[in-house]
């Protein structure tokens, strides 16, 4: 069966408005802000072509950046509130020891000790590493951006959270 050119390229008419529908003329005002904006965002978006066009070796590090730092931000908030949740476990409570057998001098992945303070067990990075690896596999896009930003917030939760412990033990110190 063949079907006729003219049945295919039939285009449906726009529906007619109706008086009621009819807008007025918009005020000049916001002719003129809805110009200003479109150059605000035309020379914004002139500029950061130009940037990357000038610095080609500097690599873009996701297209999605708003999704990335969403990511972040909520890797970190839960990141911390994970860790400090563990305060309650007693087996993530014990302090990292060094190779001599003595609670961490310096630092582990994750926490840099901070005075008398032990870094303890929850404040080593755990889940945001593994969360790294599996982002690698992804195909770039937005669910990778989204990710990549919540391995990385997740990957500084436990410093935080350390950093957290030590201020608010420095304060009610006597």
């Amino acid at each position: 069966m063949t079907i006729p050119v003219e049945a295919t390229l039939k285009i449906a008419s726009p529906p007619k408005s109706s008086p009621a529908r009819a807008s007025a003329a918009e005020p000049k005002a916001l002719v003129d802000a809805r110009r200003s904006l479109s150059a605000l965002a035309t020379q914004a978006v002139a500029k950061t072509i130009v940037v990357q066009s000038a610095a080609p070796k500097v690599p873009v590090t996701g297209q999605h950046p708003l999704l990335q730092d969403f990511g972040q931000a909520l890797g970190m908030g839960l990141g911390v509130v994970v860790t400090e949740a563990l305060r309650l476990v007693p087996s993530w409570n014990t302090p990292v020891l060094g190779a001599d057998g003595q609670p961490a001098a310096q630092d582990v992945p994750g926490a840099t000790r901070i005075g008398n303070n032990d870094i303890l067990k929850r404040h080593e990075e755990v889940v945001g590493p593994q969360v790294s690896a599996l982002v690698a596999k992804l195909p770039p896009g937005a669910v990778h951006d989204l990710l990549a930003g919540f391995a990385s917030g997740a990957t500084a939760a436990p410093g935080t959270s350390y950093r957290i412990d030590s201020a608010l033990a420095y304060a009610f110190e006597d």
